[in-house]
């Protein structure tokens, strides 16, 4: 894993939008790719983002690597 690696996930915030008034719209849970941007020296934790739309989203996801 190394910083400006390609990753693709479903971002947490678009995990809630089958619950909402859009799960009649929205069937299928979105996915995005990014890169990662930063990580924890300690290799705890990464930070990815992506742009969606003209917005660019970040989030963070644990290292497991026993």
């Amino acid at each position: 894993m190394r910083i400006g690696e390609k990753i693709t996930w479903t971002p947490s915030a678009f995990e809630h939008e089958l619950n909402g008034e859009r799960a009649n719209k929205m069937r299928k849970l979105r996915s995005v790719t990014g890169r990662i941007v930063y990580i924890h020296p300690a290799r705890r934790y990464y930070m990815a983002e992506a742009s969606v739309g003209s917005e660019i989203i970040r989030e963070c996801f644990p290292i497991n690597e026993r």
